[in-house]
C-alpha cells in the first residue's frame, strides 16, 4: 500500500530550491526550519554546490528500500535503513542536487526527533558528506576486505566472522568518510551541535551498559551449566564491544583534527569514567590506537597508501581479539 503524502512544501533559499515531502502528521515544520538554517550556513561558508535539495521526512525509511539499489545507499546499505535516523544520498557526478531522507522512528528512539539541536548537527552532518569528498574518501572506495577466523567453524564462530567483518570494514574502509564528514561540519561553523550530538551519543553508549551487564550473566550462567568454554565469555563481549563502541572514535577525532582539544577531552572523558571501564580489558588501548590512527589520517592518500592505513587499522582490532584467543587473518585490498 502506498503511504499517504501530509506535506509538500517548496522553498527557495538564496540560490537553492528546497523541496519537502513528508508522510509524518506533526513535528515536520521545526524539521524544515533547521534544515533551512543549515543551508543558508553552508552557503555562508561558500562551500555550497547544490542548486536544489530534496527532504523526504518519512515513518521510516522502508520506501527508500524498495525504491533504491543497495549499491546507491550508504555503508550498511538495505539492512542499515531500519536503525538509521538520516541518510544523505548524492551523486558525485552531479554536485547540483542532494535527497536527504530522515527516519522518524528512530529519531524518536534516540531521542532527537524534539531536540533541534541534535536534529542541526544530524543534518549538518549529512550534508557535510558530499562537501567532504577527497582523495582520501574516493581511495576508500576501491578498497576490500578479506577476514577470516582460523577456528573451526562452528555456528558461533561464524557468527563472529560476520561481526568482526562488518565491523572491520566499518573502521577501516568506510572510515575515513565519517571522519572528513565530521571535520567539515565542526569547522564549517556546526561545532556546538555536533559536540551535543556526541554527548547525547556518549550517554547512550553509557546507558546500554545494562544490556551488556545482562549478556554477561547469561554467558557465566551457560559456563556454570557446562554449555559453553570460559573463553567464550571474553570473546563474545570484547566483540560486542569493538561492534557497539568503537565507531565512537571517528566522532572525538574530527574534534582532535579540527583543533578543539577541550571538546575532545570533555568527550574523551565522559567514555573513559562512564564507559570504559565496564568493558574489556582490550577495548581501552585499541579505541585510543584507532583514534590515534584516525586523527592522522592524511586527506590526499593515494589508493596503496590508503591501504596501507587500512591495514594498520585492520591489525589493531586483530591485535585485539587475539589476546582473547580469537586467530583471524585479515587482509585489505585494492579492488
Amino acid at each position: 500500500m502506498r503511504r499517504a503524502v501530509k506535506h509538500v512544501q517548496l522553498h527557495r533559499i538564496d540560490t537553492t530550491e528546497l523541496r519537502v515531502i513528508s508522510d509524518v502528521d506533526a513535528g515536520v515544520i521545526a524539521i524544515v526550519q533547521v534544515e533551512e538554517a543549515v543551508i543558508r550556513d553552508y552557503i555562508r561558508n561558500g562551500n555550497w554546490p547544490h542548486q536544489q535539495v530534496s527532504l523526504f521526512i518519512l515513518n521510516d525509511l522502508q520506501p527508500l528500500a524498495r525504491q533504491v539499489p543497495s549499491s546507491a545507499l550508504p555503508p550498511g546499505g538495505v539492512a542499515a535503513l531500519d536503525t538509521r535516523t538520516v541518510i544523505n544520498l548524492y551523486d558525485l557526478a552531479n554536485p547540483r542536487a542532494c535527497h536527504v531522507f530522515v527516519n522518524q522512528q528512530m529519531m524518536v528512539k534516540e531521542g532527537y526527533w524534539d531536540d533541534m539541536l541534535a536534529v542541526r548537527g544530524l543534518l549538518a552532518h549529512e550534508h557535510a558528506h558530499p562537501l567532504a569528498e577527497n582523495a582520501s574518501t574516493h581511495a576508500s572506495r576501491g578498497l576490500t576486505l578479506e577476514l577470516t577466523l582460523a577456528e573451526k567453524p562452528t555456528e558461533q564462530y561464524m557468527r563472529l566472522e560476520g561481526v568482526l567483518s562488518r565491523l572491520v570494514e566499518q573502521l577501516c574502509l568506510t572510515s575515513p568518510r565519517e571522519i572528513f564528514t565530521n571535520l567539515m561540519a565542526i569547522t564549517s561553523g556546526f561545532d556546538q551541535a555536533m559536540v551535543y550530538l556526541n554527548h547525547l551519543n556518549v550517554a547512550h553508549a553509557c546507558q546500554s551498559l545494562a544490556g551488556r551487564t545482562k549478556l554477561r550473566e547469561v554467558l557465566s550462567q551457560e559456563v556454570a551449566q557446562g554449555k559453553r568454554p570460559a573463553s567464550d565469555v571474553g570473546q563474545l563481549l570484547l566483540v560486542g564491544d569493538l561492534e557497539s563502541y568503537c565507531g565512537l572514535a571517528m566522532e572525538i577525532a574530527p574534534f582532535d583534527r579540527a583543533g578543539y582539544p577541550t571538546a575532545a577531552r570533555a568527550l574523551s572523558d565522559g567514555l573513559e569514567h562512564g564507559l570504559f571501564p565496564q568493558l574489556e580489558p582490550q577495548f581501552a588501548p585499541t579505541f585510543a590506537a584507532i583514534r590515534q590512527l584516525y586523527t592522522e589520517v592524511a586527506d590526499d592518500l593515494a589508493p596503496s597508501d590508503l591501504r596501507a592505513w587500512s591495514q594498520q587499522v585492520a591489525d589493531v582490532i586483530v591485535g585485539a581479539v587475539r589476546e582473547q584467543g580469537l586467530t583471524v587473518r585479515c587482509a585489505v585490498r585494492q579492488v
